[in-house]
Parts: structure tokens; sequence; C-alpha cells
């Protein structure tokens, strides 16, 4: 996969929530609001999160240099377990299938809700 082209996300190995590499998914920038549709294509560390391409960073306004980019917070994935099936798509399936299954669950307005139950917990 071109991380210039494709927008990606890494989950940790092993805590993946039950996604399978291929499940689509919507990632959010919570400091720009900005989202983005990508698929889970690789695991990485079990201790860490947060690893994408070069295409979901800049798609988010995320600095995207490979060597000193990216943002150590800030950044909501909302993977849809079962929404792929294991094998690689071109960005225009990925935008189409991610966001529909991203509408069907309540789109942005299921994200407000979920953000907002989230932070009066903390």
């Amino acid at each position: 996969m071109d991380s210039r082209f494709v927008p990606y996300f890494v989950l940790p190995k092993g805590r993946s929530g039950g996604a399978r590499l291929g499940d689509l998914g919507v990632v959010i920038n919570l400091r720009t609001h900005k989202l983005s549709p990508a698929i889970f294509a690789d695991t990485g560390p079990s201790d860490a999160i947060g690893e994408g391409s070069i295409r979901l960073a800049d798609n988010l306004g995320v600095n995207s240099n490979p060597k000193n980019g990216g943002v150590s917070s800030g950044i909501a994935y909302l993977v849809f377990p079962g929404s792929g099936n294991g094998k690689p798509k071109s960005p225009e399936e990925i935008e189409s299938e991610a966001m529909e299954w991203f509408k069907r669950l309540g789109g942005i307005g299921m994200c407000r809700d979920c953000l907002q139950l989230k932070l009066k917990q903390l």
C-alpha cells in the first residue's frame, strides 16, 4: 500500500477490538474536527496507537512528514469490525464504503454524543 495515496491506520497487535486487517474506519482530528475514512492496514507495537499513512495525516491536517510528523494526542479512531474482506481497497472504495458505515452508525452526531459522554466521565 502506498502511504502517499491510501489513507490507512495501524492498530496495536492484540488490541484491535475485533477488527481484522482490511476493516474500515473513520479517523477524526479532535482539534480541527477534520475526519478521514481509512483502512486498517497493519499492526504495530502492543503498547502504542496512532500510526497512520501520509495520506491519512494530510486528510486530517496533521504534519505528514515520516521523520518528524504526527501528533501525540487528539486523534480518535472509529473502527468498524467486520466491514472489510481482508483485501486491499482503492482510495475511492475506502472513501465510499467507510463513509457508508459511518453514516449507518449515526455519523458525526453519534461521534459528538460519544465524545461528550467520555468527557463527562473523566
